[in-house]
């Protein structure tokens, strides 16, 4: 990706150091990658990311794991996914430009990490906050809730 822009590099995926570097090879086919995969798959028997490796792009995989499911499935295959691509990325950058580097598993902690609060962020307060009277505000930003003292002034 960096021969892209004509920028000095390892032709070699930075993950796995086995396959020169593409984003089918970095998103579907490394080892390293898989290996997130995996792990993400081990903690909640998620088998919708079985098949990465029957397609031949990554779009003919996005939409094979989403085709026939419910709109709410579709949301959950769609975060992981985009999650699992974009640590994977990360580390890959992470590798590159500051010479750090995490194992597959510290990954995948962040990883899961990211999707539970993506779930807690979308199914965690309901449809959408709405503040009550026992919300503080300033200024409109919303800061806590209290008890009992709003009540007094209406």
């Amino acid at each position: 990706m960096l021969a892209i822009r004509g920028w000095p590099h390892d032709p070699l995926c930075p993950l796995c150091l086995l396959a020169p570097e593409t984003a089918e090879h970095l998103c579907k086919d490394c080892p390293f990658t898989m290996a997130i995969w995996n792990q993400i798959k081990s903690w909640d028997n998620d088998d919708s990311t079985d098949i990465r490796l029957h397609y031949h792009s990554i779009s003919e995989w996005w939409d094979a794991m989403i085709i026939g499911k419910t709109n709410k499935e579709q949301k959950r295959i769609s975060g992981r996914f985009l999650y699992v691509l974009w640590n994977a990325w990360k580390e890959r950058n992470r590798r590159i430009f500051t010479a750090r580097r995490l194992t597959y598993l510290e990954v995948a902690d962040i990883t899961r990490e990211d999707i539970l609060q993506r779930d807690h962020a979308f199914n965690g307060f309901g449809p959408a906050f709405q503040p009550s009277r026992t919300s503080f505000l300033f200024f409109g930003r919303f800061l806590g809730w209290f008890s009992g003292a709003y009540s007094t002034f209406l």
